[in-house]
């Protein structure tokens, strides 16, 4: 047997298109979908309900990340220590979330035992109690939280950003604080719950070992819940609040050791035909660790520890944004940088070297992220929330390769030459 030779690194090859397990999509009593990936590999079963709303249907600060933290903790007949403790003899994982615009409820199981769980997420759809005790506790960790937040930079800068990205009346806008979560009560819980929740349409995505009995389970108990007809979900439209050119914010936190910088601009929203484009650009300039602003100010001027740069589609928006902690006397320096780096993206193509080993990582990192039934169930979400087809990804290989030097060079010109906001905090 010949000896391994460690100096001769094993050979790379090209990753082609490949394509992801499609959902079936079926449809409830209530009208209400469900879209199901089986794979039995292992008796388990993976799911996540996804209802609109969110931050968006609040109609005071904090109530869907209130609500979404309480509805756990109780239903009818069961307090927060029977509930645990029933979940617990499943062996389930059973959690509420709330983001911007969704409210979700997620979990897994044997797949045994997926008749129990599947019961509890009905109860959690509609007959969920808030105990006063309960939200005390939970009221008093997520104000305490809060407060520690309202002394980071980090906080600050991304919350003055889309204070003034969006304008602080725009839902995306609203930040929460201290004092909104000081006066908060109770019954806005039970009022988020009875207006935004109770009745609300939902998707179901469901994968595991999932068969038709599991299906009519989910008919049975989630497609028996009332669903509102009237039930209307508007987005609220955008208008940038961007006004010149450069919009500059410098807030001075005199005890902060650090100043964070968030400088961003708006994109496009789902579907648009420069998704792809924009991504190799994003990953170039600040998105992974080899990035441009990563090898400048991290390696080269040793300002930070980490600089990054991402890009968020919400609906009826999208925006771009880099963002980094350093010193505060740094900060002009890194500034100076990052725009520098944004400026050759407009005026310089970039290297064939450069442009395949982005490519190469951007391909090789999708294809390592879809490595679980639970990773499958999150991309097929995430497409359906973002409005994209469940085969986009059957040619993704194809159209990052695809794309060449001077398309990105138009592309950075179309978004980075207009309205930039610039956040300082420290």
């Amino acid at each position: 047997m010949n000896a391994l030779d460690r100096s001769i690194p094993p050979k790379s090859y090209s990753i082609k298109d490949f394509s992801l397990p499609k959902p079936s999509e079926y449809t409830l009593d209530n009208s209400c979908k469900v879209f199901s990936i089986p794979n039995s590999a292992q008796p388990i079963i993976h799911f996540s309900l996804y209802i609109k709303g969110g931050k968006l249907l609040e109609k005071e600060k904090g109530a869907a990340a209130l609500t979404a933290k309480m509805i756990g903790e109780g239903v009818e007949g069961m307090d927060s220590k029977a509930l645990h403790q029933k979940l617990e003899s499943y062996g389930a994982i059973v959690s509420t979330s709330s983001d911007i615009d969704s409210f979700t409820v997620s979990g897994h199981c044997l797949k045994r035992y997926f008749s129990d769980v599947i019961q509890l997420v009905k109860k959690y759809l509609t007959v969920s109690t808030f105990a006063e005790k309960d939200f005390a506790h939970i009221l008093q960790v997520m104000l305490q939280q809060q407060q520690l937040n309202e002394e980071k930079t980090s906080y600050l800068s991304t919350k003055l950003f889309r204070e003034n990205f969006y304008g602080d009346q725009h839902p995306y806008g609203k930040s929460l604080s201290s004092e909104a979560l000081k006066n908060f009560q109770i019954d806005e819980v039970s009022r988020y719950y009875q207006e935004n929740i109770l009745g609300n349409p939902f998707q179901l995505f469901i994968t595991g070992d999932v068969t038709e009995t599991e299906i009519q389970e989910i008919n049975q108990y989630l497609g028996g819940i009332p669903v509102r007809e009237d039930a209307v979900f508007a987005y609220p439209d955008f208008v940038s609040k961007i006004s010149s050119p450069q919009l500059k914010i410098y807030q001075e936190k005199e005890d902060a050791v650090q100043t964070s910088i968030r400088i961003g601009c708006p994109t496009f929203t789902l579907p648009n035909p420069d998704l792809e484009a924009f991504t190799i650009l994003n990953e170039v300039l600040g998105g992974y660790f080899g990035s441009r602003l990563m090898k400048n100010v991290r390696e080269e001027k040793g300002l930070t520890y980490g600089i990054h740069s991402s890009f968020r589609n919400e609906t009826n928006q999208g925006y771009f944004i880099i963002a980094t902690d350093l010193k505060k006397e740094s900060k002009d320096l890194a500034l100076q940088e990052i725009y520098k780096e944004i400026k050759v993206l407009t005026e310089e193509e970039i290297s064939a070297e450069e442009l395949d080993t982005v490519k190469n990582y951007m391909t090789g990192n999708f294809v390592m992220s879809i490595n679980s039934n639970l990773s499958l169930l999150e991309v097929t979400k995430s497409l359906y929330k973002k409005g994209l087809p469940f085969n986009y990804y059957d040619d993704y290989v194809s159209r990052i390769q695809e794309i060449q030097a001077p398309t990105l060079v138009e592309v950075a010109n179309k978004y980075f030459k207009q309205n930039m906001l610039e956040i300082c905090v420290g």
